[in-house]
């Protein structure tokens, strides 16, 4: 998923309106953000197969250290304490590790049966919501929609425009995304997927009250 994790990102600023949006996004991606490094490492590794699913051609094949149950529930714990000895905000951090986990949920909504419950588990899950483009483009934009919604209702009164410009844009390159061509490489891929944390770092900085 790409729009379904932003959108738990915004819906969290309703539980936790004092965390600023660019961590929201940050945390709702952690788990994207550390698969590119692990697989520009080699640590990690991805084939790209057209027409493994309607939506992208990624085989997910070995991702246990960025993906698997285990280590999502470590990096979400690791965020969470980070946050904390940064911030003070108990609640805030709270909603961070539970924001940093919820990729791990929408990620076994949508892929084939790739993930691990821990690495060196050798059986996969995933219910394959890639499988069918309407749908995934249904889920996704309607999350974000509600996502959207619940952000709006959490900052009423502090109309950032250029928040939902941002919001546009993602919306529509996530629907596009849909439809794109397949990654040259893997490498390109995951240099690509790197682009999520200035998307991230953009929205906390938007939505900072101007003079």
């Amino acid at each position: 998923m790409l729009l379904g994790h932003f959108a738990v990102g915004m819906a969290a600023k309703r539980a936790a309106p004092r965390v600023s949006l660019g961590w929201l996004f940050v945390a709702a991606q952690t788990l994207d953000l550390i698969w590119p490094v692990l697989i520009l490492a080699g640590v990690e590794h991805v084939r790209l197969v057209p027409g493994i699913t309607q939506v992208n051609a990624l085989d997910l094949y070995d991702m246990p250290y960025s993906h698997s149950l285990a280590t999502a529930l470590l990096w979400s714990l690791l965020f969470a304490g980070l946050y904390l000895a940064l911030e003070r905000d108990r609640r805030g951090a709270a909603v961070l590790g539970a924001v940093v986990f919820s990729h791990w949920v929408l990620d076994f909504i949508a892929h084939r049966p790739d993930m691990q419950l821990w690495p060196g588990n050798p059986q996969r899950y995933g219910l394959g919501l890639w499988s069918s483009r309407p749908a995934t483009i249904a889920v996704e934009v309607g999350m974000f929609l509600a996502g959207g919604w619940l952000y709006w209702q959490a900052t009423a009164g502090k109309r950032r425009r250029g928040v939902w410009i941002l919001f546009g844009v993602l919306l529509a390159v996530g629907i596009g995304s849909s439809f794109g061509p397949v990654p040259p490489n893997t490498t390109a891929l995951a240099v690509s997927a790197l682009v999520i944390l200035p998307v991230a770092v953009l929205a906390g900085w938007l939505e900072r009250p101007r003079a």
